[in-house]
């Protein structure tokens, strides 16, 4: 039978014959694959046949995809294959930076691997790269050299092959990479809709008494250590192959539930390995695994949060009696979710977007008096650009006349002088009055002089004065706003986003409970903790606060109220009692220095603290402790324990 060598000839066998034994110096990095051939010409030509010193007979096939090292003089000489139509091809490469050497036409490819290699020994010996025993161990067959003559790796082809009944993982890196373990379930590697399960592959710890190693061509072998057996095959791979199937016909439904599942029995068995050093199943940690579930990050949707601690109760509830999470449930909890995304966002839109965009409004209709007031129902003459509502003239002066509202924009219409509740589309040249088409032609043109009949009255374009009152409005609200920011900046100047909307639907921080029912503040977005409430401490400056007696900059202070007088009085002490040594008219200025410092205002005058009586957000609720204590059934509610793990997926 013709098969093709390492040297290129049409005869039936070429044989080598190396110059002596060779001690197998190399290690295979990486084994490849067995081309997959078409034809039975293209077969022959990964196929090599080699005649030993024993002359013995050795044959097998060229693998694509194969990498090899040779450690010569403390620098790696690698061999590397790859196909092309014309057959396999060689590439030979020299130090870490894997410079190609030899007489190679494409980056250092060549399609005969002699011919290569006769020119990489040339290279070598003409530039004197090694010393004269390692050039007479280079001389010998390539394919014996690296290891592609060798059992063990035409073994490992064979293996690799039949991926089903030998799944290798490959670990290119310190650790197999994602795609790797994609691999290895056999998931196609541009599907990204079982990420998740090859996630949690590659994060479950094996079992005792299974250790790794990274072995022989990169593959990961798995070893007993009780027993010595080595394998491919993890612990767990026919655990995860099953539920990949299952997952592969599932609907997304039934997908999600088995997620669920195996979240809470994630908790549970962890809860049982470590009892006292386990967070509560309400936690930042599961709270966020949950969200990620049903396809939503609380790093940047925290308005989900809320609602998905509610769902990890309602779950945690059914699987403790039934061990299992109603399919029912899943689905209600994703409409809930998708529903409170949907709200956020229009709420989004429409503090971000529309509250600011050019009001848009029927002008034709109002100038054709076609248009109500929303609050009297007779003929709207003007239109508030903030309210956005159609009012007459008397309608407007009321509800605009005190508040917030006196700083709005509103678009007025001229209204007829004659009728009055009609809005003026003609202005009269000859007596300058602003009158509606009726008026003017049933009574006003009657009342003229012949000469003023003459003069055609001109047109009323309120297009035109609305252009120009919306460019004013659109500047003075510009104003009002740079205005506002500038406010901001000088009571918080640390904090630009302050006074966002994200921080009004507090969305960033959210409470939780530790183990010992000390609530505690968490931060999804930046991961950070606290046991203080975020809010804002209250002071004078605030909206709603009581008004105090001013407090002097310079000199002694003024007792502000009980509170304050109180807080003066204890900051004396502390001072007096810290400073004992000093002088007391030096104990005072710095006293009085130190407090000013505190207090200032950003006008210059002294800030006294707010009296805490006025906010309910200071007032404290009973402790966790005590309800915990009159609530004894909320202290049962743990999963029973589970030694084993679960069977989610049906047998087929």
């Amino acid at each position: 039978m013709a098969m093709a060598t390492g040297r290129r000839n049409d005869s039936a066998v070429k044989v080598d014959e190396p110059n002596g034994e060779v001690d197998k110096p190399h290690k295979v990095l990486l084994f490849g694959r067995i081309h997959d051939a078409q034809s039975k010409e293209e077969r022959n030509l990964y196929r090599f046949l080699h005649q030993r010193v024993d002359f013995g007979q050795s044959e097998g096939n060229i693998p694509v995809g194969f990498l090899s090292k040779l450690v010569l003089e403390g620098d790696p000489l690698f061999l590397q294959t790859r196909s092309s139509p014309s057959g396999p091809q060689y590439k030979v490469m020299w130090k870490a930076e894997k410079e190609p050497v030899g007489a190679g036409s494409d980056e250092g490819w060549h399609g005969d691997l002699d011919e290569l290699w006769i020119s990489v020994l040339k290279q070598f010996e003409t530039k004197g790269s090694f010393f004269e025993e390692s050039l007479q161990m280079l001389d010998s067959d390539p394919f014996v050299l690296f290891g592609i003559d060798d059992a063990i790796t035409q073994k490992a082809l064979q293996k690799l092959q039949q991926q089903d009944m030998y799944p290798a993982l490959l670990c290119e890196g310190p650790v197999p990479a994602l795609p790797e373990w994609k691999s290895y379930l056999g998931i196609d590697a541009k599907n990204d809709t079982m990420d998740w399960l090859v996630q949690a592959f590659s994060e479950t710890e094996l079992p005792k008494p299974w250790t790794c190693y990274k072995g022989v061509g990169s593959i990961v072998c798995y070893i007993h250590s009780s027993t010595g057996q080595v394998t491919w095959r993890h612990p767990f791979y026919d655990y995860f192959h099953q539920l990949r199937n299952f997952c592969a016909k599932a609907s997304r439904e039934e997908v999600l539930q088995v997620r669920c599942n195996r979240l809470l029995w994630s908790y549970e068995t962890t809860r049982i390995v470590e009892d006292h050093e386990q967070e509560l199943l309400v936690s930042p940690e599961y709270v966020k695994r949950l969200a990620s579930i049903f396809g939503y990050d609380v790093n940047t949707q925290g308005c989900v949060v809320r609602t998905v601690k509610a769902q990890l109760k309602s779950f945690a509830n059914s699987y403790r009696q039934t061990q299992n999470i109603d399919i029912s449930e899943i689905v209600s909890c994703a409409e809930i979710l998708q529903r409170d995304v949907d709200k956020y966002d229009e709420m989004q839109r429409h503090w971000k977007k529309e509250a600011h965009e050019d009001v848009s409004f029927e002008l034709y209709q109002l100038a054709n008096g076609e248009l109500q007031c929303v609050h009297c129902e007779k003929t709207a003459l003007s239109f508030c650009l903030e309210c956005k509502d159609y009012l007459c003239l008397n309608c407007y002066t009321f509800l605009h006349a005190k508040g917030a509202r006196l700083n709005h924009s509103p678009f007025r219409l001229v209204p007829c002088v004659m009728c009055i509740d009609k809005p003026a589309k003609l202005h009269c040249t000859f007596t300058d009055k602003a009158l509606c088409h009726r008026c003017y032609a049933m009574k006003h043109i009657k009342m003229l002089p012949s000469d003023g009949k003459e003069n055609q009255p001109r047109r009323i374009e309120y297009r035109q004065q609305y252009d120009r009152f919306a460019d004013d409005a659109r500047k003075r609200r510009e104003q009002l706003q740079k205005k506002h920011e500038n406010s901001q900046k000088q009571q918080k100047p640390d904090d630009k986003n302050y006074d966002a909307y994200d921080s009004v639907l507090s969305t960033d921080w959210h409470p939780f409970y530790d183990a010992r029912g000390v609530k505690y503040y968490h931060n999804f977005s930046t991961g950070e903790r606290m046991r203080q409430s975020p809010r804002r401490s209250p002071n004078v400056a605030d909206k709603g606060v009581e008004s105090s007696e001013a407090v002097s900059q310079g000199g002694s202070m003024t007792a502000i109220g009980q509170g304050s007088s109180n807080f003066f009085q204890s900051a004396s002490t502390m001072a007096v009692a810290e400073h004992t040594q000093q002088s007391s008219t030096m104990r005072n200025t710095t006293m009085n220095q130190s407090l000013s410092a505190s207090f200032l205002q950003p006008g210059g005058s002294l800030m006294p603290p707010a009296t805490l009586s006025t906010y309910d957000s200071l007032k404290t609720e009973p402790a966790a402790s005590l309800v915990a204590g009159s609530e004894p059934v909320n202290r049962e509610c743990r999963p029973p324990h589970r030694v084993h793990m679960p069977f989610e997926v049906p047998a087929s």
